[in-house]
């Protein structure tokens, strides 16, 4: 069963852990500490959606042919909080977003005017259905835990349920999206190589935004959050918003 958005009391087993969450989750100076893991500071901003399945009766579509859409540039201007940001491709893969970019891996929700950001520092974001059955999305995760670190560090993955989403699930980088119902770890690949750190700029280093974060490195059982290894508790680095 998947975690509740409102009550994400537990992470997973194994995972590194951010060390706190941004002030209002847009401030990059003021951290606050514990980590904010009911979700406050996610459901109070202008970016909020509910990503949990609103529809129990949706199925999974049909494989199909997966599909690779090119998208156009609309730029990358950083909007502050409460400053609507909507935008003409659903989802986008290019466009302004806000300053402070995810820490990387899985999230119960992300808003997409963070993971756009994750794109242009060269991510890829893994978003699904918020009805896709936990086999796919536990295929997804295994994916993006499997890509192997290359010269410029770890695999850059983040990973959200999408509400809307015109497919089961879809591969995003700045620019370019795959869509698809089935996962084909061929196409996956393919399409990673041909995107994966292709964008405007190469950050390797995670973001300061942490609402809502699940894991990275996971595994199945489920520890409270206090029982995290003191050493990941220890504060995000201060970085630049770039």
């Amino acid at each position: 069963m998947r975690l509740s958005l409102c009550s994400l009391l537990v992470i997973l087993a194994g995972c590194t852990s951010p060390a706190a969450t941004p002030v209002g989750c847009d401030l990059h100076s003021a951290l606050a500490s514990p980590p904010d893991w009911t979700g406050a500071c996610a459901t109070a901003q202008v970016d909020w959606q509910d990503g949990r399945c609103l529809d129990p009766a949706w199925q999974v579509p049909l494989c199909g042919t997966a599909t690779v859409i090119d998208g156009g540039e609309f730029g990358a201007a950083h909007i502050p909080l409460p400053l609507p940001i909507t935008y003409s491709d659903d989802p986008p893969m290019s466009g302004p977003h806000r300053a402070e970019w995810p820490y990387w891996g899985e999230y119960a929700f992300l808003p997409k005017q963070r993971w756009l950001h994750g794109l242009e520092h060269g991510a890829v974001t893994i978003l699904y259905n918020p009805c896709a059955p936990d086999d796919l999305v536990n295929t997804l995760r295994s994916w993006a835990q499997s890509v192997p670190a290359d010269e410029a560090g770890p695999f850059r993955w983040l990973l959200t349920p999408y509400p809307g989403l015109d497919s089961a699930f879809s591969l995003v980088t700045w620019k370019h999206r795959l869509k698809a119902n089935c996962f084909d770890p061929t196409v996956a690949e393919m399409f990673r190589q041909a995107h994966y750190r292709k964008a405007s700029e190469d950050v390797p280093y995670d973001g300061s935004y942490a609402c809502l974060w699940v894991g990275r490195n996971c595994g199945s059982a489920s520890v409270d959050v206090d029982a995290v290894d003191s050493k990941t508790m220890s504060g995000l680095t201060d970085r630049d918003s770039k």
